[in-house]
């Protein structure tokens, strides 16, 4: 069995579609019931409207989460126990008030030597001793600290590729293939974006008109693996998507009518 908890995450003064106390049911559930694969999706900066005909939108395209949405359960009124980056993804991995980890009122900065303290219990802790294979692909912004000390691997994820941090805070130049460059202003304080691999960087600067097929391939990977050895697996997808600035590929640039946005969103189709 699949589940799909779907928690949109919307850093400046958007809502999100996260509720943790779900999220730690179906954990509890996990430990007195079949296990059941769980993939969390999460969305930055996007808004319960932006999305397409489903919920009302009407130049967005997002087909495919219309379906998962009409095959499965909708919560049409949701909390967030933060509208920012950071204390909002710890309270979603702990299923605790970000104030008790200490992750608030502000985001982790490129420059930031804390973290997510290693003493908190995350879902993938939890489901590692289920025995749960682990994985986030995307967006962490949780702290990186000295030695990667914050990073996912000290967190209980098994395995862990992503940018640790929002992808306006270096800078920008090109957002949309070929070459064209981005339509928001980006930090230029801090070095380039780097691209983790577990504890390694493989990438820096990050190439965003190459990030979001790096990111479906590392997923479908795993999702994929973990089938054929009939493992029962945990996979939280963080996207940097549609979080400023807008950037696609050369599959999804000019591919929607509602522009920039329209073309970055479309990636989650």
């Amino acid at each position: 069995m699949l589940n799909n908890l779907f928690a949109y995450e919307h850093c400046q003064n958007i809502k999100h579609m996260v509720l943790s106390s779900i999220l730690m049911s179906l954990l509890l559930a996990v430990c007195y019931s079949d296990k059941p694969n769980i993939i969390i999706l999460l969305a930055d900066d996007l808004g319960y409207g932006d999305l397409s005909a489903f919920y009302g939108h009407p130049t967005s395209s997002t087909p495919n989460l219309d379906k998962m949405a009409r095959a499965g359960l909708r919560f049409t009124q949701f909390y967030s126990a933060s509208p920012l980056c950071s204390p909002s993804r710890a309270a979603l991995l702990t299923g605790r008030y970000q104030t008790r980890s200490g992750i608030w009122p502000n985001v982790f900065l490129p420059n930031s030597t804390g973290g997510l303290p290693l003493n908190e219990t995350t879902s993938a802790e939890i489901l590692k001793m289920q025995g749960y294979n682990t994985a986030i692909v995307g967006k962490w912004h949780l702290g990186v600290g000295f030695r990667n000390k914050y990073l996912p691997t000290s967190h209980g994820f098994d395995y862990y590729l992503g940018v640790p941090y929002s992808h306006d805070m270096c800078p920008c130049y090109v957002c949309f293939y070929p070459q064209q460059a981005c339509f928001n202003n980006c930090s230029t304080s801090f070095t380039a974006c780097p691209l983790f691999e577990n504890t390694d960087i493989i990438q820096q600067p990050v190439d965003l008109t190459t990030l979001m097929a790096r990111y479906t391939n590392a997923a479908t990977a795993f999702i994929r693996k973990n089938a054929a050895a009939r493992q029962h697996f945990y996979l939280y997808f963080a996207y940097q998507h549609t979080h400023h600035p807008q950037f696609a590929s050369e599959e999804f640039r000019n591919s929607t009518i509602r522009g920039t946005f329209g073309d970055s969103l479309v990636c989650y189709h």
